[in-house]
Formats: C-alpha cells, structure tokens, sequence
C-alpha cells in the first residue's frame, strides 16, 4: 500500500436527511476502490478479487461508481458526520473530506429582556432566541431599523443612549453554512418619537426671534441716519 503526503482536509456541510456526493479525482483507470468512514468501510471494490460490496450499515443508502470513484450516500443523519477518505489502486488519495451533517437554522426570534424593559431602564439584553442545538456553527448578526447588518453575540446589550433613541425596531438574524434566516422587527423600548410640529414651531419660534431683532437694528439704524442729517 502506498501512502502520499497528506494535505488538509475538506470541509463539507450537508443538511440532515440530504445526499452526500463525494468526488476524488484517480490519475489511473480504477482496478480497486475502498471508501472508509472513520474506521470502517463504506464499500469497497477489487476488479480481479471482490464485487463491489457496501458495510451493513450503508447498504442500502451507499453507491460507489467504480469507473469514477464517487460515492453518494443519501439520508444523510448526524451519526454519519466525520472523515471520509478514499483508497484507489492501493494509494491513499491526497486528502480526505470532513463531513458534517447538521439542520437548518430556525426561524428566530429577536426578544427583549426583561420584560419590564422600558425607557427609565439604564439597558437591556437582545437575544436571537431559537433551537440551534444541531444547526451550528451558528452566526448572529442585529440591525438597527432600516440599517446594515451587525455581527454580535446571540445576545446584545442595547443602553439607552441618545444612538439608540432613534432607532424604532431591532432585528436578529441566524446563518449557518446551509443559508440563514431573520427574525420579525421587535419594538425598542428606548426610542424617542420625533415631533415634527413641535420642530417646526421651534424653527418659527427662532426666525420670529430673528425678524424682531433684525427689525430693531434696522430703526435704529434709521433713527441714527435722520439725526446725522
């Protein structure tokens, strides 16, 4: 048996119940094949001594093509996440392939905590809640109303503060390498409602100012003008 320098394993995800397609690339027209996972053997072929033959266990799920090599093993479960590796013409190939089988990320849910979180509160915690026990590894990203999304913990500290005053909702989003989903927009307790017609009062209020300052100046400067003449 000959063995060739290893190089890194490739990592792949699959989704639970998916198909695995794996893929090794002979140099040589292929006389002997064996597919391991882990330490046992998925199915193995030998052109002048054994009719390709698959392990109990992958039966009825497994299938090697003995004229490429690939193997397809479908209903994939968590129990079948680990190293696959291939021997061809009694040479290891160069690399093996690091599966994981894990679920989609939920649907989540931005909550707020605690409950009683209102505006006279210093801060509060953001959670991305949901089960996310087989779907990791797991990202969490938050975005401020209609702005960009932020890369953070599962759970966030929101203070109050005059940045989070003009914020009106907080999201949650999950993502994992099978995709990603976003949580509904939850209310921040902290936001402060504008008031454009107070604004706009304010804005009267200080150009009236203006014009009865900028009227004053005027007459004295016209009463200055008639006594020099």
């Amino acid at each position: 048996m000959t063995y060739v320098g290893m190089t890194q394993n490739t990592l792949k995800y699959l989704e639970v119940g998916g198909k695995l397609v794996l893929k090794p690339k002979p140099s040589d027209t292929i006389r002997s094949i064996t597919w391991k996972f882990k330490d046992g053997i998925v199915g193995e072929f030998n052109k002048e001594t054994l009719p390709l033959e698959y392990s109990p266990v992958y039966k009825d799920r497994a299938k090697v093509d003995t004229t490429t090599g690939e193997l397809e093993i479908s209903n994939m479960t968590k129990t079948d996440s680990g190293l696959y590796t291939v021997e061809i013409n009694d040479r290891i190939q160069d690399g093996g392939y690091d599966v994981r089988v894990i679920k989609q990320v939920p649907e989540p849910r931005a909550i707020m905590r605690p409950l009683t979180c209102t505006q006279s509160s210093e801060s509060c915690s953001l959670s991305c809640g949901g089960d996310i026990t087989e779907a990791g590894p797991v990202t969490f990203y938050f975005k401020k109303g209609d702005g960009g999304w932020e890369k953070g913990d599962q759970t966030i500290t929101i203070m109050n503060n005059n940045d989070t005053h003009a914020v009106e909702t907080f999201s949650c989003r999950m993502e994992n390498p099978l995709g990603q989903k976003d949580s509904e927009p939850v209310d921040n307790p902290f936001y402060v409602k504008s008031n454009p017609g107070l604004i706009v009062g304010i804005v009267l209020g200080v150009l009236a100012v203006v014009g009865v300052i900028g009227g004053v100046i005027v007459g004295l400067f016209l009463k200055k003008q008639r006594r020099i003449m």
